[in-house]
Formats: C-alpha cells, structure tokens, sequence
C-alpha cells in the first residue's frame, strides 16, 4: 500500500498528505525508522493485536484511497481520518516500536488531509520530539507541525475562536504598544517554525523543485511568524525576525515584499528613528544588489516593488525631519527640507505633498511671496493633486490679503469650474461674490451673492450668511436699479428659514420693508 499522493494546498485551510521518499538514511539508533521511511508491511508485527490493529489503519486508509480515485472528497476524509486516529494511537496502544516515528508522521499527514489541524500539528509535533528521532526527522516533523498550526490558526480565527494577526502601521496605532504571547495557535505555530528554521538544513522537502514541494518554503514560514509577532506588539522579537529574513533570503523579492515594510515599522514602533535610518540604508544596499540578480520576470517585478516601498519610507522619514523642524519653531528650515524632498525623484506622488507643507512653513515663517510662489507651482505642476484644491483657495486668500479682488474673484471661479463638489464649494461661492464686491463691480458682485444664497445646499449650511448675501444683492441690484432682480433677492431673503444671527435678522426685516416700495 502507498501512501495518498495529495498535495498539501498551504495557503488555504485545505491540506493534504502525499508520499515520501524512502529509506537508506541511518537513524539515531538504526532500529528505530525515521519520518522518510516507508511505513511497513503488515507482516513486520509479530503479536497478533498489534498487527490486527495496523491491519485496520491500512484499511481504511485504502479505502479513503478509493474514495478520492473516485472523486468522493467527503469519504475520503472520513476513511482517512479513522486511519489518521489508529495511526496516531499506535505507540500508546502497543508500546515502543521501530517504527513508531514513520507512523506518527503519517498520521500527521493524514490529519492534514482530514482537516484536523490541531492533531495534525500535535502529531508531526510527537515525531519530531521523539527520543529517537533524527536530523531529518526532526525537520520533517516540525515543518508539518508548522504548516498544522498555520491552517489551525486560520481554521480558529475563521470560526471566531482566536483574534486574528492585523498588521497596523504606526499611523494607524491609536495607543500604547501593548505586548502579549500569540495565544492558543499563533504561539504554536511561531513555536515549531522556529524548531523547524533550527532544523531545515536537513529537510528532504528543500532538495526537491519548486513546483514539486508540499508545504510552506521556510522563508514564508518565518515571515509569518514574525508578523504573527509583530501583530501582537512584540517589537523587539518581529525586529529582530524581519532582521534574519532579509539577511537570510535576500534573494527572494517575493519575501522582501512582504517583509522590508514590517521591519521599518519596527524602528517606528520603538521610536528608533536613529534605526530606522540604518535599517533604511542598510536594506536599500541590500535590495539593489540583489535586485540587479534576479533573472526570474516575478522575483523582478518583487524587487521593484520593494524598491518603491523604500522610496516612500524615505520620503516618509524625510517629512518627519521637516515637520519636526516646524514643530521646533523652526519655519523657514522646515520649509526649505519639504522643497528638498519635492525635488528628491523618488518622492513621487507625494511632491506635491511636500510642496503644500513647504507653502504652509513659509506662511509661518512670514514669507507669502515664497509660499505664493510655491501654490503657483503646485497649480501649475500638480493640476490633479488632491493637495491642488486647497492651495487654490490660499492662493485667492493671498491675493484679497494683497488688494488684488479681481484676481482672488477669478481663483474663487476657478476653483468652483474645476471642483464643483468640493466641500468647500460654498466658501467660494461666498467669497467669489465677496471679492467682486471689494473690486467694485456690483453687477457681477450681485449676481455672485444671489448665486450663493440661494443655493439650498450653502442655505441649509449656514442660513445666515444666505440671509445676508441675499440682502446684499438686493442692495446692490437696487443700487443698479435693476427692480425685478432686486425683488427677487430681497423675496429671497425674506424667506430663508433658521436665521439666528442678529444682523441677519435685522436685514431680513429690512428686505421685507423693502420689497414694499418696489
């Protein structure tokens, strides 16, 4: 009888046993076999219970053979779950055995398969620990172990039985770190990836090709218990983790992904920032080394990706420095590092960004003409940022702080043509009208300000700055002698509802009077 050829599926909560290879490695002591032996016949038990018993596990285990040559998946567990549980119990039902670790590791498997996780786990965690297991044995058995409690991990999580890991970055972190052992599975499975790291030099599993391999590659076992870690707040440990999958795997921009944005986060945890500026140049040393190795179109496309996440850590790390330097009251430094990082090439999408905070500390450093300068730029170079809107406003604000209306008045229209649904549009509704006003041109300034105040979305906002642009224009259109357009802002006025303000009342009094002598 041969072992099920199934392949193990090691990202999902699926799993499956298959074969190993067979003997000819010497054991610890050579009477016991080891996990990548063959299991043996029936015959190589002498006492009649004990071979009657194995005689039954096979049993069922050909018979869950059957039932997955026949596509029946459901039987197939079920025959080969009761294989997995004699299997399991054999050392403790007959005592010691030559073969006791080949058979605990085949039930391990056959656990796997039956989607009993936890005795799958406990199982390959009983061979490994035997007293007379070997090198080999011992990395089987806790490769499995580990890829047990992984899928048990993600099997209690999905059944609300354990917290899942949530990677938060320290933006994210709403307090205090707060460090705790990973409970139940989580612990387990950090616990036997390491005994298997320890170990997988001897691991038969790493001698095969890639696409013939079962379960999880020790890269990606170890990135994961490092997040495992890192979720539960051990900084110190996941630093430290991250540290060895990057000094150990450099080669695998697949794992580097995944891991080189965890381990700054580390630095930024601990508030190492003096770390996390070595760490920062250390990797990138690392990944463009390696990066310029890597033949294979995916591992490539990993690096590139790798390569962009620390463009943006530095960038990040950058405006950290400039903000802290606006913070130390600093300004005018502040301002100059955020023009140092808009023109570094790998800020990227956060240019623009770092120009808006540039423009912002030359306001505070008292100097408009650079900060208006800057806007300009923006406007000009980052049409479509998301930064872009708001510095048209200031723009308008810099230019009614200069006298010059009719330019702010234009920027106001500007910004309403290009961002309608803004939430600042009624501001500029508002202020469109405001600083036609201050430049003298009435019409325009009127029809601005009745454009505004009936405008149910800014009425509802605020139904006194309605009520009294209405009035303006009214006066305004009056002043014009333009009647039916002032009855219409004044009638307007008259009826805008939850006014508070007490000018505003006094107007709206007043557009009643009003629209009597038109």
């Amino acid at each position: 009888m041969t072992r099920p050829n199934i392949r193990i599926a090691a990202t999902v909560l699926l799993a499956a046993a298959c074969a190993t290879g067979g003997g000819g490695v010497k054991s610890v002591n050579e009477r016991f076999k080891q996990a990548d032996e063959k299991l043996p016949a029936e015959s190589a038990f002498t006492e009649d219970a004990e071979r009657a018993y194995y005689k039954e596990a096979r049993t069922y285990e050909a018979r869950g053979e059957q039932a997955m040559t026949s596509g029946n998946a459901d039987q197939a567990r079920a025959e080969l779950l009761e294989a997995a549980k004699r299997y399991a119990d054999f050392k403790d039902r007959f005592g010691a055995s030559e073969y006791q670790i080949p058979i605990a590791y085949h039930a391990a498997e056959l656990y796997l398969f039956a989607q009993q996780f936890q005795k799958s786990a406990e199982a390959a965690d009983r061979a490994a620990a035997d007293q007379y297991a070997n090198a080999k044995t011992k990395a089987m058995g806790s490769h499995l172990a580990a890829q047990a409690w992984l899928n048990a991990a993600n099997q209690d999580v999905k059944a609300g039985s354990l917290e899942p890991i949530r990677i938060a970055y320290q933006d994210q972190r709403k307090g205090p770190l707060a460090p705790k052992p990973p409970p139940g599975a989580w612990g387990r499975f950090v616990g036997a990836t390491d005994r298997y790291i320890e170990n997988m030099a001897a691991d038969p599993e790493l001698q095969k090709p890639a696409n013939e391999r079962r379960l999880l590659p020790p890269s990606r076992l170890a990135l994961i218990a490092a997040e495992v870690e890192y979720a539960f707040d051990n900084m110190e440990d996941a630093r430290r983790r991250f540290a060895t999958i990057i000094d150990r795997w450099p080669s695998e921009g697949d794992i580097l992904e995944d891991a080189v944005p965890i381990y700054l986060q580390t630095f930024l945890a601990l508030g190492d920032q003096a770390g996390y500026q070595a760490a920062l140049q250390k990797t990138r040393a690392t990944v463009e080394a390696e990066a310029q190795k890597a033949k294979d179109p995916k591992q490539q496309e990993s690096f590139a990706k790798v390569k962009e996440a620390l463009a943006r850590a530095e960038a990040s790390a950058g405006f950290g420095q400039a903000q802290k330097l606006l913070e130390e009251g600093k300004p005018a430094e502040a301002a100059q590092a955020f023009e140092q990082l808009a023109a570094n090439p790998t800020a990227g999408g956060d240019a623009a960004t770092a120009l808006h905070n540039a423009a912002l500390a030359w306001d505070k450093a008292n100097e408009p003409a650079k900060a208006t300068a800057i806007r300009q730029r923006i406007l000009k170079e980052y049409p479509d940022s998301k930064v872009t809107p708001n510095n048209v406003l200031l723009l308008a604000t810099g230019a009614s702080k200069k006298g010059d209306h009719t330019d702010a008045a234009k920027l106001y229209g500007d910004f309403l043509q290009k961002w309608p649904d803004h939430p600042n549009r009624c501001v500029a509704l508002q202020n469109v009208a405001a600083e036609l006003d201050q430049a003298k041109k009435t019409g325009d300034a009127a029809e601005g300000y009745l454009r505004f105040g009936t405008d149910q979305a800014c009425a509802k906002s605020d139904p006194n700055f309605s009520a009294r642009a209405l009035y303006r224009a009214g006066v305004l259109f009056a002043g014009e002698r333009k009647k039916a357009k002032a009855k219409e802002a004044f009638q307007a006025a008259s009826s805008v509802q939850g006014v508070t303000d007490t000018v505003a009342k006094s107007q709206v009094e007043d557009a009643k009077k009003r629209l009597k002598g038109l």
